[in-house]
């Protein structure tokens, strides 16, 4: 079984591409800690955001 998350970071066309970067970076590497895995990144049409998609896998144990 999968778990799904959504980060959203704010883009922006007068936003500084190099903070863009770094805190897509930043986020990515927080949920990669946390045992995430990055499967798809979306940027909007209106380049507004960028969401970024993660999953993992979820242990069920089946008690005897």
């Amino acid at each position: 079984m999968k778990e799904t998350a959504e980060r959203v970071v704010r883009l922006g066309l007068k936003r500084n591409p190099r903070k863009v970067f770094d805190e897509v970076e930043a986020v990515t590497a927080e949920m990669v800690r946390e045992g995430w895995s990055l499967t798809e990144t979306i940027i909007e049409d209106s380049l507004g955001y960028i969401h970024l998609l993660f999953d993992r896998d979820i242990c069920t144990f089946e008690s005897p």
